[in-house]
């Protein structure tokens, strides 16, 4: 048995604990470790997992993910509800994307290495611990603190992996995205660069359970409004997985999602960057749809003028603008879906 495992088979029906999973320790001496928290209804069932602040500066949803367990009546509870409120400890306290120790991308590390470096150990003692206990798996991330964005969702699709594209649709329609989007898992145009297939969604569907992301807006400051919109999703998620029956009041997410809706899904996204470097600023918010010929923003120059506005020779929508003004060539300033649909999603 894992050290989560352990822990939870020992804890009581109907109570929670918290404790922390060793990963080793800094120069200084400090511990390195995975601290977590556990929930276990009353009544056995399924075993829900959430990871936030995968990325050190994304912090809205550590703050869901904690209100979440902080709220659940474990009386009513079947099964257990396991949180990692920090995924990437080092990274935390540093405020940054990523541990200083060795810049990884920890959401590209995954299912990590035991004898690695710094992040590949502690994705391989956090992953450890998710492949044996678990059947649902949501990862929580905001964009970075450049952006301004609405809460939307990503998901993955393992080709060698029973996980419906259906089902992950019907879990993310709950935390009422302004998008979803398909994150392809090899090169493609529109993703930043990297091993995409080793983030922990992917890894934990390849193990044939579901697994998603929701980013929470924007990283490096609280928004409480998409704080508060991650605890509803995952409220309505727990419930969808047979944690709870549903009842209550809609509003705060404890009533079972009605079957069916409709969710807009981007089939094609990119991002955007400055042509010349200066001040940005953006002509239009996340959600906006651009026609064509229309300006995401201009691009003023040290002495206020204009040097470049730019705009799409196609209709484009806006998931994510950039807020932090100063810009160089090559730097992002937009986030935009090329192409995308309404979906409606099958009633139950």
């Amino acid at each position: 048995m894992t050290a989560i495992t352990d822990h939870l088979a020992r804890l009581a029906p109907a109570s929670r604990d918290k404790g922390r999973l060793p990963v080793g320790n800094t120069a200084s001496g400090a511990e390195i470790s995975l601290p977590y928290l556990l929930a276990r209804g009353r009544h056995d069932g399924p075993v829900l997992w959430v990871t936030a602040t995968v990325h050190g500066d994304e912090v809205n949803g550590t703050l869901a993910a904690l209100e979440f367990i902080r709220t659940l009546d474990l009386d009513r509870m079947r099964g257990a509800c396991i949180v990692i409120p920090t995924a990437n400890p080092l990274a935390f306290d540093a405020r940054t994307k990523t541990a200083p120790q060795d810049g990884l991308d920890i959401d590209q590390q995954f299912p990590g290495a035991a004898q690695g470096l710094t992040t590949q150990r502690v994705a391989a003692r956090l992953f450890d611990d998710v492949a044996r206990i678990g059947d649902c798996l949501i990862s929580l991330h905001t964009l970075t603190a450049h952006f301004e964005a609405l809460p939307y969702g990503v998901y993955k699709l393992h080709p060698d992996a029973p996980v419906a594209e259906g089902l992950l649709l019907r879990h993310l329609s709950f935390y009422d995205p302004s998008v979803v989007c398909l994150m392809p898992t090899v090169k493609a145009a529109g993703e930043l660069p990297g091993n995409i297939s080793g983030a922990i969604d992917y890894q934990f569907q390849a193990l044939g359970k579901p697994a998603f992301m929701v980013e929470l807006g924007a990283g490096s400051r609280i928004e409480w409004p998409y704080v508060h919109q991650g605890v509803i999703g995952l409220r309505r998620s727990a419930i969808e997985l047979g944690m709870f029956d549903g009842t209550g009041d809609d509003a705060d997410g404890w009533s079972r999602p009605a079957p069916g809706g409709r969710i807009r899904k981007v089939l094609k996204r990119r991002h955007i960057t400055a042509d010349r470097g200066g001040l940005f600023r953006a002509a239009c918010t996340p959600g906006d749809i651009l026609p064509a010929g229309q300006a995401l923003g201009v691009i003023t120059d040290i002495f206020g003028d204009i040097v470049d506005t730019v705009t799409f020779a196609e209709p484009v929508l806006v998931i994510a603008a950039r807020r932090d003004p100063v810009v160089a060539t090559g730097d992002r300033i937009g986030f935009v879906a090329t192409a995308w649909e309404e979906r409606q999603l099958p009633g139950a």
